[in-house]
């Protein structure tokens, strides 16, 4: 471990001693830390490893975002290439039901925090059966895609947290060690201005190579094709870089805390690496297999096939009771004379419309129950997950970035409000009054008759995506960012109170 050269004040004429301002002198201790620190072996080493993986992590977010914007744009096509059924069709219809899928594209920062953006669905499709969700924008197909990721919020988390601790750990206990400690103590300096500048120095040192992996985290963007110098995504990145040094801090206050409670250096490492591998490696995959565990939810694809089953269930149901309606008003010809429709067709409406009522009353019940359930217990799984997760500083960075890139949780929980949202308007517009009336008989024969012309698609409630600009990106992660920055004022507090303790003896 590098020495440190303590600090020397100049002597004074009269007593020999200089009595520094509290402010400058907590600049000389911050520019010897940035001094000490930056010439350091273990800062050099780590800071290179963490920018020199910056391009690769860029050019694996990268290559994954156009594979899935190639995606994106080939479902934008397909739906261009359907025409809207008018008349009386049936509204089951591949390419009405083409036109009203809700496609969602890629979040362009994903090349920098890649997050939940791949593991979302691609598009979600509406019908009178419910939501029915698409596959996963970007499906596994190595190992590594399941393991882990490689991208800038995994280097800032990871590499460079280890970096802060490791600048940390003996700040204070490795000038007591030297013997140093005692000798600035005994000048005139006080303790608060002493940690002060240890603190401002580190933060320094820790923002260079943060500072030079986001510049050439940009650099490696354009070089691969990823225009990020747009206005919001320049206005998302600037917030990502303000969380990012917010976590470096809280770690290095953290390291002067542990500093500061501990009497060798040794000790203060294995417990600040100790504390390292549980809150960076093991609490953000732990927080959701505990969760899952604790509160198991049905996958999405279990839960809309128990929604199809069971609108397919009532439908028929409907049918067979409609029929019976028709036979009675029609005859014996109803089902062997397609006319009989058309010449009591105001009859059979009348008499058909309580049951219809009745069927699309008990299908929203029905599904809305399902869809309940399954949402009662999604959130229960994420109230666990985020509870557990804010156990960790690390974590709660994970979180908070991706919300700030635009691919966390809340991102998706608001795709999927306005997803949900659209079927209550497309229920209504559409679904609620069949276009079709479709009848079915004792023996088991099926006859379907158009009600009604189908609406034009531009009567229907288009499909608006949830805002994704960077001041709702912040609003979304300042949850994560509050608990981040307290966990910063208790680490920073606690070092204060612990130094001022200490015995530098």
């Amino acid at each position: 471990m590098q020495a440190h050269t303590g600090v020397v004040f100049p002597p004074s004429r009269v007593t020999g001693v200089v009595a520094p301002t509290t402010s400058r002198a907590v600049w000389i201790v911050a520019l010897r830390e940035l001094s000490d620190q930056m010439t350091s072996l273990r800062f050099l080493i780590i800071a290179l490893l963490a920018v020199g993986l910056t391009p690769l992590a860029v050019y694996v977010g990268a290559r994954d975002y156009k594979n899935r914007l190639a995606e994106y744009d080939r479902l934008q096509v397909e739906k261009q290439k359907q025409s809207w059924k008018d008349g009386p069709t049936e509204v089951g219809d591949r390419e009405n039901l083409l036109l009203l899928r809700a496609v969602r594209a890629p979040e362009p920062l994903s090349v920098l925090v890649r997050g939940l953006d791949a593991a979302m669905p691609a598009y979600w499709d509406f019908s009178a059966a419910g939501i029915a969700s698409g596959p996963s924008a970007s499906r596994a197909r190595r190992l590594a895609d399941v393991l882990g990721q490689l991208d800038l919020e995994f280097l800032v988390r990871v590499v460079l947290g280890l970096l802060a601790i490791l600048l940390a750990f003996d700040a204070v206990v490795g000038e007591k060690e030297l013997g140093t400690l005692r000798a600035i103590l005994s000048q005139s300096i006080s303790r608060a201005a002493l940690l002060g500048g240890k603190l401002a120095g580190g933060a320094v040192t820790l923002v260079v190579p943060l500072a030079a992996a986001f510049l050439v985290a940009l650099l490696s963007a354009q070089l691969f094709e990823m225009d990020l110098l747009r206005a919001d995504p320049l206005e998302k990145t600037a917030l990502l870089f303000a969380g990012s040094a917010a976590y470096l801090l809280c770690f290095y206050a953290l390291g002067l805390l542990i500093s500061c409670l501990t009497t060798s250096q040794r000790t203060s490492l294995v417990v600040l690496l100790v504390i390292w591998v549980f809150a960076v490696l093991a609490v953000p995959p732990l927080a959701t297999f505990v969760a899952q565990a604790v509160a198991p939810a049905p996958p999405a694809y279990a839960v809309e096939a128990q929604k199809a089953a069971l609108a397919e269930q009532i439908h028929r149901d409907t049918a067979r009771e409609m029929g019976e309606i028709y036979a009675r008003i029609g005859g014996e010809r109803a089902f062997s004379d397609p006319n009989v429709y058309d010449q009591n067709k105001q009859a059979i409406d009348q008499a058909v419309a309580p049951v219809m009522a009745a069927s699309t009353n008990k299908r929203r019940r029905l599904v809305g129950e399902i869809d309940s359930e399954a949402e009662r217990r999604e959130e229960r799984q994420k109230e666990i997950s985020a509870l557990l997760m804010g156990l960790s500083p690390a974590a709660t960075f994970a979180r908070g970035s991706a919300d700030l890139a635009g691919t966390g949780d809340a991102l998706y929980a608001a795709w999927l409000e306005g997803v949900r949202r659209q079927q209550s308007r497309l229920d209504s517009a559409l679904f609620s009054d069949p276009l079709f009336l479709t009848l079915l008989s004792a023996s088991g024969d099926v006859m379907a008759f158009g009600r009604r012309p189908t609406p034009t698609l531009a009567l229907l409630p288009p499909f608006a995506p949830p805002r994704g600009d960077a001041l709702t990106a912040l609003a979304r992660a300042l949850p994560s960012l509050g608990l981040l920055i307290v966990y910063t004022g208790v680490f920073v507090v606690g070092s204060f109170i612990a130094f001022a303790r200490y015995d530098v003896r």
